[in-house]
């Protein structure tokens, strides 16, 4: 409840900033003004009324309002970010007394507009875009032969689905020819009970040595004895904080759940990963994944050779990424000390707007081989 009612002040004030400032620099009556500000209440209101829409209204219905409300979520992250900066600018500006004419206060509104359209607009393409793969190769001598891991993070399915983007997935994922398939939270967004036929589509994913995953903190959100059933469906072996030991290899997987349920989230996870990798086997290749990219030198020090995580989305839209690195070390892509590796996803779907800018969605290929370790 906390966060629901921190979330709708900060979004209101975005709201409030970003007209007073439109309202300012197109002169608008006193009349107008107030219409607007009674508007800004309701669009802060919106996310959290979408949440609360009863599952009986129709499915397309209840899509469409919320690819309008989380759309505009995205917009006016935009629009308030650039007003933001154009008055930071009059504000250095101010002591020497420029003066800034109406005309050059309404272009520059007309401005903002248009690069936010055209940057919400590439974000659109590039987060309905295809999915790539991004591949890293490791050596390790405990490998006895080449290994091909498929890693799939932050799908975030729900009422945004794609049923097309599920089934291009499993394509993407089948045209890897995984020895293992690994999901690292976050698959699950909300409304699991329309996503029946995502759990069918999903088992057909196949892999040699298993299909493993761990819960995100969404997964949490969305309710996580149904995000169980989920993944029981979908053919999924889901490690909640337990290790997993593949039979005929020299693979053991350690499974670290989401610590959404939990207080002081960084503490509790490192606490976990400490725990499960205190007596780890060194002669095992150990692959630790965890949703959230915290406990890399815990993991490192106690022995684990593959750390593979995700939640970060490489911030999702641009500049977030820089926000996203004050809570988090390592935000995107490979990390390597001594002898392990880091490796954090950008997801394959999107959270709240349905856009991503310069963070495009990717599936990870991991080649592990047989040698000295790189």
């Amino acid at each position: 409840m906390l966060f629901i009612l921190a979330f709708f002040l900060v979004y209101l004030g975005m709201h409030c900033f970003t007209w007073a400032r439109f309202a300012a620099q197109f002169e608008f009556s006193s009349r107008v003004r107030r219409g607007g500000f009674r508007l800004c209440l309701l669009l802060a209101l919106s996310p959290i009324a979408a949440h609360l829409i009863p599952l009986s209204w129709p499915e397309p219905l209840v899509y469409l309002i919320w690819q309008i409300v989380f759309t505009w979520l995205g917009v006016i992250f935009y629009l308030f970010l650039l007003q933001l900066a154009l008055f930071v600018l009059q504000l250095m500006v101010w002591p020497v007394r420029v003066r800034i004419s109406p005309g050059l206060s309404r272009a520059a509104a007309f401005a903002i507009i248009t690069v936010t359209i055209l940057t919400v607009g590439w974000g659109f393409m590039e987060a309905a875009g295809p999915v790539r793969v991004t591949e890293y190769e490791i050596s390790s001598p405990k490998i006895g032969n080449d290994l091909r891991v498929v890693f799939l993070s932050d799908t975030h399915l729900g009422v945004q689905k794609s049923m097309q983007r599920v089934k291009d997935l499993k394509s993407l994922v089948h045209d890897q020819d995984p020895d293992l398939i690994i999901l690292g939270g976050d698959i699950l967004n909300d409304h699991l009970e329309w996503l029946q036929e995502e759990a069918r589509i999903m088992q057909g994913m196949q892999a040699g040595l298993g299909k493993y995953a761990v819960l995100g903190n969404h997964e949490f959100y969305a309710g996580a004895d149904d995000s169980r059933d989920f993944f029981a469906r979908a053919g999924f072996t889901l490690l909640e904080d337990e290790t997993e030991k593949l039979s005929e290899t020299n693979i053991e997987i350690i499974g670290v759940s989401d610590p959404a349920p939990h207080g002081r989230f960084r503490q509790h996870q490192e606490n976990v990963t400490k725990q499960l990798t205190r007596r780890l086997d060194p002669d095992k290749y150990n692959i630790l994944v965890s949703h959230r990219p915290w406990g890399f030198e815990i993991a490192r020090d106690a022995g684990v050779d593959l750390h593979l995580a995700g939640h970060t989305h490489k911030g999702q839209i641009f500049p977030f990424r820089f926000f996203v690195r004050l809570k988090y070390d390592h935000v995107y892509g490979i990390r390597r000390s001594n002898d392990s590796s880091l490796i954090v996803t950008s997801g394959a779907g999107s959270w709240g707007p349905p856009i991503r800018v310069l963070a495009p969605p990717e599936i990870v290929l991991v080649k592990i081989s047989p040698g000295v370790s790189v």
